[in-house]
C-alpha cells in the first residue's frame, strides 16, 4: 500500500538514491511489485532489477513490467508500467517454499497454458506436480510474447487476466484470506462455466479445462458468509474494478472467457451475468 511505498521513499532519500542507482527487489510478488513501483516513481525512475523467490513471481508478477499497489482495499488499482532491466530467476529458491505457496504459482502456470495454443498444458499434466526448469522457462516465454506485443495492456495482453476478475471478487469477499492461486483457479472455473453457458465451449472442452485444475486439487467452490454475497456487494466491488465500464447507467465488465479450448478472448458482460456465475462457485455459510 501507499504507506509501505512511503517507507521505501524515505529510505531512498536517507541513503542518497538517485536515478542511476540500481534498486533490487528480492522476494515474492508483493515485495517485487512494491519495489518496482517505488523505483518507477522515485525521481521519475531509477534502475531496477528483480529477483523473484516464489513460483508465482518467477513466471508472472515480475514478467512484463507491471507494478502495483493496493489502495483503500482495492487490489492493484495503483500502478505503472516499468520493466526491470533484468529479472534473475533462480529455481533453487523454490525448495524453501511451502506447498501452499507453490500452488499459487501453479494456478498462474495453468492459466498461461490455457490462454493460447501450447503444449505447456500437457507438460503440466505430466509433471507429477514437480516444477521443472522447462515449465518455468516456457511459462515466462509465453507471457513475454504477449507483453512484447502489447506492453501497456491495451489489447492482446489482456487475455492474461483470465480468472482474475472472478478471482479478485473472491479475494475481496473473503477479505484477502483466500490464497491468490485458489482464487484464480476458481476464476478459471467461472470463466469456463460462463463460456459454456454462452455457447463458446463444449462440455468436453470444459472438462479438459477443469481436468488440470482437479489434477492439482484446486477446489470447485468456496465457502463465504451469506451476508457478503448480495448483488449490491458485487456492484460495489465491480464498480471499482479497472476493467468495468458503464452503459445505460449499468455496470459492464470486460471479461476474459474461452472461445474454444486454449483460445482466450475478451468479451463484455453485464454485472448480473457475472453475479449469476460466481454464485455457482460459492457455498453460503
Amino acid at each position: 500500500n501507499l504507506s509501505a511505498a512511503e517507507g521505501i521513499y524515505n529510505f531512498f532519500q536517507l541513503n542518497n538514491v538517485n536515478r542511476s542507482s540500481m534498486i533490487y527487489g528480492i522476494g515474492g510478488g508483493i515485495t517485487t511489485d512494491i519495489a518496482a513501483f517505488a523505483a518507477s516513481t522515485y525521481m521519475r525512475g531509477c534502475r531496477l532489477s528483480l529477483v523473484p523467490t516464489t513460483f508465482l513471481a518467477m513466471i508472472d508478477s515480475t514478467i512484463g513490467g507491471k507494478t502495483a499497489l493496493n489502495y483503500k482495499g482495492i487490489k492493484n488499482n495503483l500502478g505503472t508500467f516499468y520493466p526491470a532491466e533484468k529479472v534473475h530467476v533462480c529455481p533453487n529458491f523454490l525448495s524453501t517454499l511451502p506447498e501452499n505457496e507453490l500452488r499459487n504459482g501453479w494456478a498462474e502456470a495453468i492459466k498461461i497454458s490455457l490462454i493460447g495454443k501450447t503444449d505447456l498444458y500437457e507438460e503440466i499434466l505430466n509433471s507429477n506436480r514437480k516444477i521443472s526448469d522447462s515449465i518455468i522457462a516456457r511459462a515466462i516465454d509465453l507471457k513475454l510474447r504477449l507483453c512484447n506485443i502489447d506492453p501497456e495492456d491495451k489489447q492482446e495482453r489482456r487475455i492474461l487476466n483470465l480468472g482474475h476478475t472472478f478471482g479478485h471478487i473472491i479475494e475481496k469477499l473473503t477479505d484477502f484470506s483466500t490464497p491468490h492461486g485458489m482464487a484464480v483457479s476458481l476464476g478459471i472455473r467461472a470463466a469456463a462455466q460462463l463460456s459454456f453457458q454462452e455457447g463458446y465451449l463444449t462440455a468436453a472442452e470444459v472438462k479438459k479445462i477443469t481436468r488440470v485444475l482437479d489434477y492439482f486439487k484446486f477446489p470447485s467452490f468456496i465457502a463465504i458468509k451469506q451476508d457478503l454475497i448480495s448483488q449490491e456487494q458485487f456492484k460495489q466491488i465491480l464498480h471499482l474494478d479497472k476493467k468495468s465500464s458503464y452503459k445505460n447507467k449499468k455496470i459492464e465488465i470486460n471479461l476474459i472467457v474461452f472461445e474454444g479450448f486454449q483460445k482466450a478472448v475478451q468479451k463484455v458482460f453485464p454485472l448480473e451475468k457475472i453475479y449469476q456465475v460466481i454464485q455457482e462457485l460459492i457455498k453460503p455459510i
